[in-house]
C-alpha cells in the first residue's frame, strides 16, 4: 500500500538542502585545500552563494512549517528513544520489529526528532552565524573588525564535519525502509510504501483523527451522513491512499469495526473488521441479532444507557469496553457511537470500535513484572 506522506515543499525543501549541502561540503573542502575541483577563488564564491541561498531556504522553511503546523513534527519526546537506538545498534541486524510506525502526522521516530531539532536549533544557526563571521567580521572598513577568527574557524569546521557525517548516516538509514530505495522514492514521489503492519497502524491512527472531525461536524451539522462512509472519506482524502488495493480492506484490517443498530438494538450492519474482532466468520452471524450478545449483564446495563442516550441525539465516545467474542474469550477495544438521522428523524445508532486488547495485556504485564520484582526487592531487604 503507498500513502502520501510527504508535500511539494517538503520534497523541494529537502532536495534543495542535499544540493546547497552538497556544494557547501565540496567547495569548503577545497577552500581547505583537500583537493582542487574550481580553483580557490571560484571555490570561495560559491560557497558564499550557496550559503546565502541556504539561508533564504530556511526562511521559507520556517515560515512553511509554521503555518501548516509542520513544526509539531520535531516536537521532542522520549518516549521509545531507548528502544529506538538498540533497533539501530543491533535490532535492525536480527528482523526485529521497528519500535515506531511512521504516520503522516507523525513521521519521525523519537531519535530523529531529537536529532532533527538539534540540527536545525543549534548546528545550523551556529554554522550560519560562525559562516558570517568569515565573511564580514574580518574586513577593514566594514564597521566590524575581529583580531582573529580562529575560533570562528573552528566551530564551522567542526559543524561541517559533524553535517558530513550526519549526511552519510542518513543516506544509510534511508535503505532500511520497507525496501531499500522505497525511503528514496517516496522523498521524491510524496508516496511512501508501507508493509501490512504500517499500514494496518497509520489506518487506525487517522481513522481516529477522522472520527474527532466527523463527531465535531456531526454535532454542528443538522444533516448528519452517515459516519463510517464520512470517516472513511475523511481518512482517505487526508492520507491519499494510491488505491493498488480496496482501502475499505486496508481498514478492515486495521482493526476498525464498523456497527450499525436500529432503536430496537438489532444489529444492521457491520463489517469483517467487527466481525473478526467478536471472532464470528462473517458478518451475517451478527446481523439481525441483538447487540445484547457480545455484553455481560454489567456491560451491557452500561452500554444500554448510552445507547438510548444516542437514540435522544448525543454523540458519546463511550472509552474503553469489555467484548464477550464469540469463544467465550474476552476482549477491549474503545467505541463511538452517533445518532443514524433520516429525514430529519434518528433511525438508529452507529459507531466504531478500535481493539485494545494487545496495548491492556502488555500494560497489565508491565504491572504484574513490577509487582513481581518489587516482592523481590522486600523479601531480600527482609533477608
Amino acid at each position: 500500500m503507498k500513502i502520501y506522506i510527504y508535500q511539494i515543499f517538503e520534497r523541494f525543501w529537502h532536495w534543495m538542502q542535499v544540493l546547497l549541502i552538497s556544494a557547501l561540503a565540496i567547495t569548503g573542502l577545497e577552500i581547505h585545500g583537500f583537493f582542487e575541483l574550481f580553483g580557490y577563488r571560484n571555490a570561495v564564491s560559491i560557497h558564499d552563494i550557496s550559503a546565502w541561498a541556504f539561508l533564504i531556504l530556511i526562511i521559507f522553511a520556517i515560515f512553511w512549517h509554521f503555518t501548516t503546523g509542520e513544526w509539531r513534527q520535531y516536537k521532542p519526546s522520549l518516549k521509545l528513544v531507548k528502544e529506538q537506538i538498540n533497533y539501530y545498534i543491533t535490532g535492525i541486524f536480527s528482523g526485529a520489529e521497528h519500535p515506531t510506525n511512521k504516520l503522516v502526522y507523525n513521521k519521525f521516530n523519537p531519535l530523529q526528532r531529537l536529532i532533527y531539532l538539534g540540527l536545525k536549533i543549534l548546528v545550523i544557526p551556529v554554522m550560519g552565524l560562525s559562516g558570517l563571521a568569515y565573511m564580514y567580521l574580518n574586513y577593514p572598513n566594514q564597521g566590524f573588525q575581529l583580531g582573529s577568527l580562529d575560533s570562528a574557524a573552528l566551530i564551522h569546521t567542526a559543524g561541517a564535519y559533524f553535517l558530513i557525517v550526519f549526511v552519510i548516516a542518513h543516506v544509510y538509514l534511508t535503505t532500511t525502509g520497507h525496501k531499500p530505495l522505497s525511503a528514496i522514492k517516496a522523498m521524491i514521489t510524496g508516496w511512501e510504501e508501507v508493509d501490512e503492519k504500517g499500514a494496518r497502524a497509520m489506518v487506525a491512527n487517522e481513522m481516529e483523527v477522522a472520527l474527532k472531525i466527523t463527531k465535531a461536524r456531526l454535532k454542528a451539522d443538522g444533516n448528519k451522513s452517515e459516519l463510517l462512509d464520512t470517516a472513511l472519506a475523511e481518512t482517505e482524502a487526508r492520507l491519499g491512499v494510491k488505491k493498488e488495493e480496496k482501502f475499505r480492506d486496508v481498514v478492515a484490517n486495521s482493526g476498525a469495526g464498523y456497527f450499525r443498530i436500529d432503536p430496537n438494538g438489532i444489529y444492521e450492519e457491520v463489517n469483517n473488521a467487527w466481525a473478526c474482532l467478536y471472532k464470528f466468520k462473517s458478518p451475517e452471524d451478527v446481523v439481525g441479532k441483538h447487540y445484547s450478545l457480545s455484553r455481560n449483564k454489567e456491560e451491557f446495563e452500561e452500554l444500554e444507557i448510552t445507547f438510548n442516550k444516542v437514540l435522544k441525539g448525543e454523540t458519546i465516545p463511550h472509552g474503553e469496553v469489555t467484548r464477550i467474542c464469540q469463544d467465550g474469550s474476552i476482549g477491549h477495544h474503545t467505541v463511538t457511537m452517533t445518532p443514524v438521522v433520516k429525514n430529519n428523524q434518528i433511525v438508529g445508532v452507529e459507531g466504531f470500535i478500535l481493539d485494545t486488547t494487545a496495548r491492556l495485556l502488555a500494560e497489565k504485564e508491565l504491572l504484574e513484572n513490577k509487582i513481581r520484582l518489587e516482592q523481590l526487592l522486600n523479601d531480600r531487604d527482609r533477608k
